[in-house]
């Protein structure tokens, strides 16, 4: 997945569809802002506890390990660098805007 203009468009219609249905435009709220930017972390405490997070919060349930966000938090938590995590971590953010999971990386 990516950011594309037709990933952006189907995101949008997604949310029109919650919100027509009477539903709150986000599903979920996925809080790592604590963990995130922090500099009191090292990468690797950084990275286990922004995967930790994201296997708490239920989004996960219901997937077989096939999955391509399960497969993906697996990339998270396997990352040996930062520019490795930002890879998987674009792809669990993509997928968050598909399952309407809010993510909050900033107080």
């Amino acid at each position: 997945m990516s950011r594309t203009a037709d990933h952006l468009v189907e995101v949008h219609e997604v949310a029109r569809a919650r919100v027509a249905a009477g539903l709150p435009v986000w599903d979920r709220r996925l809080d790592v802002a604590g963990v995130f930017h922090t500099d009191a972390l090292t990468f690797e405490q950084r990275r286990d506890a922004v995967a930790r997070a994201v296997r708490a919060s239920g989004w996960l349930d219901g997937r077989d390990m096939f999955d391509a966000l399960v497969l993906a938090v697996e990339g998270l938590e396997q990352a040996e660098d930062a520019d490795e995590f930002d890879g998987w971590w674009d792809e669990v953010y993509d997928h968050a805007d598909y399952d309407r999971v809010w993510i909050v990386t900033r107080a």
